[in-house]
């Protein structure tokens, strides 16, 4: 690079040498505003993993602002969630993407599926009623009875044959696309005709041969509810 003129460097080493120069006077906390948002996909991963050796080497506070989900839970140590000049919730990325507080950090941090319904609450917990589906919730014991959402990532959710009697929420293949290792699944409700996105591993996709325009059933194993009406301000106080 030493023989190089500056407008020869490629955007992954102006960006490196940018930071090695602010690095350069030893700053105690360190600001990087949106550092890697020009550069193309693959630059921008080999940068987070640099910066992240870079990091846990020089122990330097850094400030990292960046819109890029996978960019923040990636790089950080502690993740602050904001939204309209609010902080929405802040912890470490494992704890803030497994335990959103607020419907805005669920819907933020990746694609997720949305169950509108109205919930009944008991001691051993809840019932979500959408559509013609009954769904049951495990609590975090802040939701009360009456209009609520219910949040499902498409990699939580289980998908077998429909067949009469059968749990969870019937619904039409429309639309499989394979992405790697990965069939990202588009499903269209029975009762109310709303779209479902599904993942699965395409060794268990292929695996049960499910073929477009079949009736399946579709049970997430997992979901989180909040109630409607409430603001997102509430729904974090009450987490």
């Amino acid at each position: 690079m030493m023989n190089r003129y500056p407008h020869e460097f490629s955007g992954g080493q102006r960006q490196r040498i940018a930071l090695a120069r602010a690095l350069a006077v030893e700053p105690r906390v360190l600001l990087l505003d949106e550092p890697f948002g020009a550069l193309d996909a693959k630059v921008r991963k080999e940068l987070r993993r640099w910066l992240r050796r870079l990091h846990d080497d020089l122990h330097v506070t850094s400030v990292f602002v960046t819109h890029d989900q996978e960019e923040a839970l990636e790089v950080a140590d502690q993740v602050v969630l904001m939204n309209r000049g609010s902080v929405e919730q802040f912890g470490t990325p494992e704890a803030v993407y497994n335990h959103p507080a607020t419907p805005f950090v669920f819907g933020f941090l990746g694609n997720v599926n949305l169950f509108h319904g109205r919930l009944e609450v008991g001691d051993s917990g809840g019932l979500l009623h959408t559509g013609e589906a009954v769904l049951p919730v495990v609590g975090s014991g802040h939701e009360t009875e009456g209009d609520a959402v219910a949040y499902v990532r498409p990699h939580d959710l289980d998908l077998e044959r429909y067949a009469p009697g059968t749990d969870g929420i019937a619904v039409t293949l429309r639309r499989a696309l394979t992405l790697g290792p990965v069939a990202q699944l588009e499903l269209e409700r029975e009762d109310n005709q709303d779209v479902i996105e599904v993942a699965l591993p395409l060794e268990r996709f292929r695996h049960h041969g499910f073929k477009e325009g079949e009736l399946l059933a579709v049970r997430p194993r997992q979901l989180r509810v909040f109630n409607q009406g409430r603001t997102t301000q509430e729904q974090g106080a009450a987490r």
